[in-house]
């Protein structure tokens, strides 16, 4: 693979003049030590931590195989279900390890791609400010999200056709455009920023010298047409369903609530992303930004600028004129940023080495050491059970935990006898309780909020007419929430039988109270039910 080959070239490539021979013996080397440490990291933290409701969300509904989905475009939901179902098994560590792995492959692209455009230490400290960035770290190289594949194929792209527009000599460029917009297709297939990276590659073809002579040339024609059918999929499902997706993500980003501005979610915005990137590069890469836009100097400079500049700047300008928006919708613009911190870093060690070493360790211990203290209590509550009998509001939640009390409970044998099924309030309890349960329970969600579960294959649950309500309880009032679960039935489904609960623990540690109702479907005639479930069903929380 050329990544590899100039990888290894990466100590011995310099081309900034302004690099001192004895800051960084040997760069490459230390960034690929970097990169295998952090993964052995994300690999400890892939098999411990739970899964979180999006990935368990992700898991559950590409059981039901689909073109693409409510929230987001297929790839990200595909990579797990292509591992879960290549393992028989839909555990934590099977589904994450294709995102873990495109974290680390995103870290060796980003360190090629700022070594073509400022060198090898430059490249190493882009690396290493990526490695202990939060959002990167934890969530776009860990977990069952889009964000992974999205920045590793958009890093790809990036790297395909980079030596074209950085004005240097360049074999093959139709191969490279080639596979740079095959790599922009799979990013579509991806997250929707990806289109927000479309424009700015558009942007770097218009208005840089070496863009222009590009595009007299077939090269970035044909990435185009290429790119262009990764749409495929998503266009077609939306049009088959009357382009939900796209109207569910525009009126995410569009929600005012009679507000023109909305500068307290804008200021949480900013607070979010400086918290996702680490605040002293999130604000040194704003510092990039703004000089390389007021004076762009080298073609690298223009290069970055264009690509990273429109994602931050759109949903800055979202966030001031939207009461909701989410601070990681930007990062795919953080992501291009890190080659300019990385050149800032590689002047600012000539000045000041220790300064800056010092700066990074501190980084560097202090966000792996919160990533395993949030492990280490999510799955025993290590922090707060010497206080507490039971989880307090707000520790560990339902959110938090995964339902292993359903897998190993009776009421678990009775919920997989093949003919009932399982009835979830919304979509985010309707992941915890899928995933608990396995692909054997069809599972069916209220209406109000059921996102793509509304869209999933029901032929088999549409045959059953007896199942159980499952849902987290509110420890501060349980009762009330019960009554408000049995309130939403009405029309669909009604009480079939009583209620019992149980409770989920993490390391014997009490946390929720799952209630499991008896239901039926009302306009069916009621099956006649295992014996065992009348028998064994009993009200009251249950060990």
């Amino acid at each position: 693979m050329q990544a590899v080959q100039s990888w290894a070239r990466g100590s011995a490539a310099t081309p900034s003049a302004r690099e001192p021979s004895d800051l960084l013996k040997f760069p490459a080397l230390q960034a690929a030590l970097l990169i295998a440490a952090f993964l052995v990291l994300r690999l400890g933290l892939a098999a411990v931590i739970p899964l979180s409701i999006d990935e368990a969300y992700a898991v559950v509904v590409s059981r039901s195989h689909s073109l693409s989905y409510f929230d987001h475009p297929p790839l990200g939901f595909a990579l797990a279900r292509l591992m879960a179902d290549a393992t028989g098994c839909e555990c934590r560590f099977a589904v994450r390890l294709p995102y873990v792995l495109l974290g680390s492959l995103s870290a060796l692209l980003l360190f090629d791609l700022t070594r073509q455009a400022y060198g090898a230490v430059a490249a190493f400290w882009a690396v290493a400010w990526y490695s202990v960035a939060p959002f990167f770290l934890i969530s776009a190289g860990h977990f069952v999200v889009p964000d992974g594949p999205l920045d590793f194929f958009l890093l790809a792209s990036a790297w395909f056709v980079a030596p074209m527009l950085l004005g240097g000599k360049t074999h093959n460029a139709l191969p490279r455009w080639i596979a740079g917009g095959l790599a922009l297709g799979l990013a579509m297939m991806s997250k929707y920023q990806a289109g927000l990276f479309a424009i700015s590659a558009l942007l770097v073809l218009l208005l840089t010298k070496p863009g222009r002579a590009q595009l007299r040339t077939a090269g970035p024609w044909v990435a185009a047409a290429i790119a262009a059918l990764g749409l495929l999929p998503v266009l077609v499902w939306n049009m088959r369903h009357g382009w939900i997706s796209l109207a569910f993500q525009s009126g995410r980003g569009m929600a005012n609530e009679g507000h023109l501005l909305h500068p307290t979610n804008f200021g949480i915005t900013l607070l979010g992303q400086a918290g996702y990137v680490w605040p002293p590069i999130w604000l040194i890469a704003m510092i990039c930004l703004w000089r390389a836009a007021r004076s762009p100097g080298s073609a690298a400079d223009r290069f970055f600028l264009l690509i990273a500049a429109l994602p931050v700047v759109f949903f800055d300008a979202a966030a001031l004129f939207s009461s909701h928006s989410l601070p990681h919708w930007s990062m795919s613009g953080f992501l291009f940023t890190f080659p300019l911190v990385g050149q800032w870093c590689s002047d600012f060690a000539q000045r000041r080495p220790a300064r800056l070493n010092a700066s990074f360790a501190v980084a560097a211990i202090v966000v792996p050491l919160l990533a395993i203290g949030f492990a280490l209590q999510a799955t025993t509550g290590a922090f707060t059970r010497p206080f507490f009998e039971r989880a307090p509001k707000f520790d560990v939640n339902w959110q938090i935990v995964d339902w292993s009390a359903l897998a190993g409970l009776l009421e678990a044998s009775q919920i997989k006898d093949p003919g009932v099924f399982a009835v979830a309030p919304n979509w985010m309890q309707g992941a915890r309780v899928g995933h608990a349960l396995g692909p054997d329970v069809p599972i069916d969600v209220l209406p109000g909020d059921p996102r793509h579960f509304q869209f999933m294959d029901h032929a088999r649950l549409n045959g059953l007419g007896n199942g159980f309500l499952i849902a987290a309880l509110n420890p501060a009032d349980e009762a009330a929430s019960e009554k408000t679960y049995r309130d939403s039935l009405a029309g669909l489904y009604e009480a079939s039988g009583p209620a019992r609960r149980v409770t989920q623990r993490i390391a014997r540690f009490p946390v929720f109270d799952i209630l499991i109702l008896p239901v039926k479907r009302t306009g069916m005639a009621p099956a006649q039910l295992p014996d065992k479930t009348t028998s064994q069903t009993s009200g009251g929380p249950q060990p």
